[in-house]
């Protein structure tokens, strides 16, 4: 089953505090159930984020970047926060 992805921009924010707050927001939604017709589903969230430099990278390097981080958190097993600095 595929999942829904967006994309989030935030100005001046620490990459401690991006971490945080997307293990928040995994994390509790982890812990939730849905019903569907089938029966109860239990969903996952997968998170990558990166940081612009001072070099005013271009917003459409930026969402790449951010996409390779997050494309890695679903291919080494989903429901995962991480930072491009720490792909491979």
């Amino acid at each position: 089953m595929g999942g829904e992805e967006f994309a989030l921009v935030l100005k001046r924010t620490l990459p401690e505090m991006v971490e945080a707050a997307a293990e928040r927001i995994r994390t509790a939604f982890a812990v939730r159930t849905f019903e569907t017709d089938t029966g109860r589903m239990r969903c996952t969230v997968s998170a990558g984020f990166t940081f612009g430099s001072g070099k005013r990278m271009s917003f459409d390097k930026v969402l790449s970047a951010v996409d390779t981080a997050l494309f890695a958190t679903k291919r080494d097993g989903r429901n995962r926060v991480l930072d491009t600095r720490r792909c491979a």
